[in-house]
């Protein structure tokens, strides 16, 4: 695995992160997640990426960090976030104040309403004219008090109809932050994943609800930061897995995992904390607070390339799409790696706004993206991989399985419905399976006497691209 890249980070963001590392003692690309998600949660509603001519996109991203018990995933967060969990702190306090005053102000309009609807049906009663009740009644429904917005914007242990109707309601630009991501995971936001794809593609999002008025949610904004326990996220990963990735979830994603190599576990020794680069966080801090009061739904700015920088981003996208082919760096993680050159781009807005502003983006900045986005693409290869082909390795592990038990290298097709995973068992999916081991020459499928199918032990059964995936033989 490449080390990661701390130097490709601008100098002040490489302070913070070094900063928070010398006062936690936290793996970097725990802190650097952290630190970036903090930035597209600031941002997000007062930026836009211009793409390209024809592609507007937002700047927001979506982290998952798979990290153990003891990592200081909380200690982190808490430091990072500190400025957008004081907004969310005075928020409700102001939402408290105005949720009174609101409740006392509709109390007095609902009480001249029945008197102006009274004095309506009391006249109507006797046939006598109400022009001027009606008039009244008219000029007194504009008058209705307007609901206050609560402009929280972190949510953790939240249902996924509560969040949505939070931002409809309230702030539709929203941060799904978790240290530890059971919360999301358990209370199944992370289940509706066409909502999250929605939102990460910047499109408007329709509610249907039975027991209350539908609505749409538009210009929302989300930015996912999930730090789960390695045994949590397996266990979401044997759930909704396939779903995740097969829905695009997992391929708008920058995911890490802090194995042993990254864990800073056995190296925390107690130290004298230097306040040489304090200043870097507090400064920050300063700057996220400043993007906080300043963000406007409405009106986005939308940041471009300059020249340079768009080819630069150009040749990046065009060296993705090189890999893709068969026998390519990123086959087994296609959908994750047709993503990649979008989470660059929107990267690259953040880090050039942080430095810059408004500037155009320049080609250092996409440069910087790259470098971080690819190293995350890695980590993404390592924990995604495996499931774009999870049947095919199931299949040949079951038949490993099979064939040694049996002391034979064949079996007929049919067992294999009868017996095999039982995801294989119905429908044409085993058909597909097999067709893709046999173009492996994984197996060899032969037909017999009775027009038998039988599946046969190929020439790369024990050496291809799916036995060297994790899984097999787990």
């Amino acid at each position: 695995m490449n080390r990661f890249p701390l130097n490709a980070f601008p100098q002040d963001l490489k302070e913070v992160i070094l900063d928070l590392r010398e006062e936690t003692q936290a793996p970097e690309p725990l802190i650097a997640s952290s630190v970036l998600s903090a930035l597209s949660l600031a941002l997000q509603d007062k930026l836009d990426i211009q793409v390209t001519t024809s592609i507007q996109s937002p700047v927001s991203l979506f982290f998952l960090v798979i990290a153990n018990s003891g990592e200081r995933k909380t200690s982190v967060d808490r430091r990072v976030l500190a400025p957008i969990y004081e907004h969310d702190r005075i928020s409700a306090q102001n939402y408290e104040v105005l949720m009174a005053k609101y409740s006392a102000e509709h109390k007095i309009w609902k009480a001249k309403e029945k008197a102006i609807l009274a004095s309506i049906e009391k006249k109507a009663k006797k046939g006598l004219a109400t022009e001027l009740e009606d008039a009244q009644y008219l000029a007194h429904s504009k008058l209705c008090p307007k609901l206050p917005k609560n402009e929280k914007r972190i949510y953790n242990n939240v249902t996924p109809e509560a969040l949505q109707l939070n931002m409809f309601l309230h702030q539709s630009n929203i941060g799904l932050i978790a240290d530890e991501g059971a919360n999301i995971l358990d209370r199944k936001v992370m289940n509706d994943l066409s909502f999250l794809n929605s939102i990460w593609d910047g499109h408007s999002f329709q509610v249907e609800r039975k027991t209350m008025q539908s609505f749409q949610i538009e210009n929302g904004r989300i930015t996912l930061s999930v730090m789960v326990q390695q045994a949590i996220f397996e266990e979401y990963l044997k759930k909704q897995g396939i779903k995740a990735k097969g829905s695009g979830f997992f391929a708008r994603c920058l995911p890490v995992l802090i194995d042993e190599q990254l864990s800073t576990q056995g190296s925390r020794f107690i130290r004298d904390y230097s306040n040489n680069h304090h200043t870097y966080i507090e400064l920050f801090h300063q700057k996220i607070c400043s993007y906080l009061k300043a963000s406007c739904q409405e009106h986005r700015e939308c940041v471009a390339f300059d020249p340079q920088a768009e080819l630069e981003w150009k040749g990046i996208y065009n060296d993705i799409e090189e890999q893709l082919r068969r026998g390519g760096d990123y086959e087994n993680i296609r959908d994750t790696a047709s993503k990649m050159a979008n989470n660059i781009a929107r990267l690259s807005a953040l880090l050039s706004y942080f430095e810059r502003g408004t500037a155009p983006i320049d080609k250092v900045s996409v440069g910087q993206a790259k470098d971080i986005c690819l190293w995350y693409m890695e980590q993404a290869n390592n924990l995604f991989g495996a499931l774009e082909w999870n049947e095919e390795v199931k299949l040949l592990d079951w038949l490993d399985y099979f064939y040694r038990r049996e002391n034979c290298n064949s079996i007929r097709k049919n067992d294999i419905r009868k017996y095999g995973p039982n995801s294989l068992r119905r429908g044409k999916r085993l058909d597909v399976v097999l067709q893709r081991l046999e173009r492996e020459g994984c197996i060899d499928i032969e037909q017999c006497e009775r027009q038998s199918l039988w599946v046969c032990q190929g020439p790369t059964f024990f050496n291809n691209s799916y036995t060297k995936k994790q899984w097999f033989r787990n």
